[in-house]
């Protein structure tokens, strides 16, 4: 099995949640590659917070993401305004063989992990739109400073419900 982790990490929180999903991936056997979403520039706080909450589509260096190497991919992005970042959007939409592909979803930020639900929903249903598969499971992680507060006893689970559907 071949899964594709794709992020996009402002802070570099998202991208360190998305190394250690290929890590444990790796411990179990699997085959896990990493790809980063990449903005055409940097974006600034107060930018990425309105983007975040009217969900608007930001451009990115790297569009047409092909899928076809991999069983199943994984999507993770920050949380800003209390909504996904927009690049998820963005990767579905370009996405290239994705129609029917399995898909786990994943956020990072600093609020509760409760307070996810509106990003588990919206992501959910992008994914649904563009005909990707989402799993039961969704993943989210309060982190601060590149390092999980809590979530990380979610993350077996997770990985159980990406390799098991």
């Amino acid at each position: 099995m071949t899964i594709g982790i794709f992020y996009f990490s402002r802070t570099g929180n998202t991208k360190h949640a998305a190394t250690l999903l290929q890590e444990k991936l790796k411990e179990r056997g699997v085959t896990a590659k990493l790809v980063e979403i990449q903005t055409e520039k940097k974006i600034g706080y107060i930018t990425a917070g309105s983007a975040s909450f009217r969900q608007k589509e930001l451009p990115i260096k790297n569009p047409g993401f092909d899928l076809k190497e991999f069983d199943t991919v994984l999507v993770g992005v920050p949380v800003w305004a209390g909504k996904p970042s927009p690049f998820y959007k963005t990767f579905f939409k370009k996405a290239i063989n994705g129609k029917g592909k399995k898909v786990g979803l994943f956020v990072t930020g600093g609020g509760t992990i409760g307070s996810q639900t509106i990003a588990s929903e919206m992501m959910r249903q992008e994914a649904k739109n563009q005909a990707f598969i989402p799993i039961e499971g969704f993943l989210a992680l309060q982190m601060e400073n590149g390092e999980i507060k809590d979530g990380a006893q979610i993350i077996p689970h997770f990985l159980e419900s990406v390799l098991s559907q």
